[in-house]
């Protein structure tokens, strides 16, 4: 949907009209209906697209940066801000680029842990965390794991405790992690 309506607006033409939808013959959506109430191509989708162009973004705000850009019609805009791609001479390479996230349980559990950072960060330490030796660590202490338990011989069961010494019973009931200072 969203490179439909992108190819619409960068085609270069004023008279192309915005795509409508067909189906294939088998029932498959082939172009989506850009101007249907429920599109994910909203009035205000399609304004930040263009906040990294400084004229066109101060053209933008000075003129819809009211409520009254809810009542226009989806088609009038979007027929006026091709106008202005075209007049602006605005390419496709200049719109901004937000990367996607993958949210994986790790980056919600750190997202929950870690408030204060933003996504990008997250996604940083998530790969961090990833590529690091100690992964499965991590991850058990976040809790995203379950701690894989040794199973005990029987001759590890009728051992009493009092012959064990305290490393390797800790070793043996705890997962340890060395600190590097």
């Amino acid at each position: 949907m969203y490179n439909t309506f992108l190819n619409w607006i960068f085609d270069g033409s004023l008279t192309s009209k915005i795509p409508t939808p067909r189906k294939s013959k088998d029932g498959e959506v082939i172009i989506p209906d850009i101007l249907k109430y429920n599109s994910p191509i909203t009035h205000t989708y399609v304004l930040s697209l263009f906040t990294q162009n400084p004229k066109l973004n101060y053209y933008l705000n000075s003129h819809f940066n009211n409520i009254g850009l809810r009542y226009l019609e989806k088609e009038e805009l979007f027929y006026f801000l091709k106008k202005c791609v075209i007049d602006f001479r605005i390419s496709r390479k200049s719109l901004k680029w937000v990367r996607y996230n993958n949210k994986t349980k790790l980056f919600n559990t750190l997202r929950k842990k870690i408030s204060v950072l933003k996504n990008d960060d997250i996604d940083l330490l998530c790969d961090i965390v990833n590529k690091s030796n100690d992964m499965e660590n991590i991850y058990v202490s976040l809790g995203l794991d379950k701690p894989v338990k040794k199973k005990l011989k029987t001759k590890q069961k009728n051992k009493k405790l009092s012959k064990i010494s305290m490393i390797d019973y800790l070793e043996s009931n705890f997962s340890i992690m060395e600190v590097v200072k």
